[in-house]
């Protein structure tokens, strides 16, 4: 397919796709529904029977994934190349989030089934060997099984680190470390009309990640300013090491925020907590993700704003059943919908 068709075809499907975004308003809508409206609404209730409430929701959650893997797996047919290499990336983090969770049962030493029950099921194009991984004995067989995969990389480093310090803490901190430095990698692969557009929207995701964790790392779990710095991410947008090490260095949280460089934070961010911070940085990379698939020139960081953006209803949309079927408080479900979901607009 040529460059233009390939760019007419992933505009079109966009195009279609946008109907899927859920708006704030009918968020809000879904979340003050009654259960039997909202399992309808939602599709909830084709699980009614399934199992227990958790294994309901657990399904519910795959089905809801899957959909969006459909979406990925659409805006991947026409592409070739890097572009295919970075969308592909981007879908690996639930590969990732496997790893994760293989990690943490090995390490809980508990059996392959009630690991596997916790494991994402994904399409042909992400295919790493889950059962081979299962089959482990521990930690480390575990990582070195990952390194005869295209996660070598990744294994490598983190084997490497996991053997300087056994702390699966860590080990989590390094997996996410060595994903996104490959997606920056492939992303400076791109054709120049794409790969500045596409690194300004990945250079944002970057910076919330790492300035939350770097506060949580130093505020909540106490770790060194080099620990910290140790443990980012590269490829952020207006937060470098620099500038994160003037942060980290500060003894308290206040003092922290007041070293943050302009522009990272929009205006009216509460810096009074972690968690705000947070809900902040999410809502401004929402906001932006939406002006990008409206009128970026680049039809390939389109894509990838759509697929954060429709990722962030999902999470939202679970987030209101799952409230529902464990009877939370209306308040809590509207403090956590806020920390998952700003506004499309």
């Amino acid at each position: 397919m040529s460059r233009l068709a390939e760019q007419a075809y992933l505009r079109t499907r966009l195009a279609i796709m946008r109907e899927n975004l859920i708006e704030a308003d009918r968020l809000a809508e879904l979340a003050a529904m009654p259960y039997d409206e909202l399992a309808t609404e939602s599709g909830f209730d084709e699980f009614d029977g399934s199992g227990s409430p958790g294994q309901r929701l657990a399904a519910f959650e795959r089905a809801q994934l899957q959909s969006w893997l459909d979406e990925l797996s659409a805006l991947l047919r026409p592409l070739e190349g890097s572009g295919r290499r970075l969308l592909t990336q981007w879908a690996s983090r639930y590969e990732l989030l496997n790893i994760k969770a293989l990690v943490r049962g090995k390490i809980g030493q508990l059996p392959n089934d009630e690991i596997e029950r916790s494991l994402y099921l994904l399409p042909g194009f992400l295919n790493l060997n889950i059962e081979e991984l299962l089959n482990t004995d521990n930690v480390r067989d575990l990582l070195r099984q990952l390194q005869n995969t295209r996660y070598r990389r990744i294994a490598t480093q983190a084997l490497r680190r996991y053997e300087e310090n056994p702390d699966p803490f860590l080990l989590d901190a390094t997996l996410d470390q060595q994903f996104y430095g490959e997606l920056i990698d492939r992303a400076g692969q791109l054709d120049s009309g794409d790969r500045n557009e596409i690194l300004d929207l990945i250079g944002r995701i970057v910076d919330r990640h790492n300035l939350v964790w770097s506060l949580r790392y130093r505020f909540n779990y106490f770790l060194q300013p080099s620990e910290v710095l140790y443990l980012a991410i590269d490829g952020g947008r207006v937060l470098n090491r620099t500038r994160l090490q003037r942060v980290v260095n500060e003894e308290s949280l206040a003092e922290a925020c007041a070293q943050l460089p302009a522009h990272l934070l929009p205006d009216d961010a509460d810096t009074s907590s972690i968690t705000q911070l947070d809900v902040a940085l999410k809502h401004d990379i929402e906001r932006y993700a939406m002006r990008v698939l409206r009128v970026s020139p680049s039809v390939l960081t389109s894509a990838l704003a759509y697929l954060v953006l429709r990722h962030g209803d999902i999470m939202s949309l679970y987030a209101i059943v799952h409230a529902r079927v464990h009877g939370l408080a209306d308040e809590v479900l509207l403090a956590s919908l806020d920390q998952l979901h700003g506004v499309h607009g």
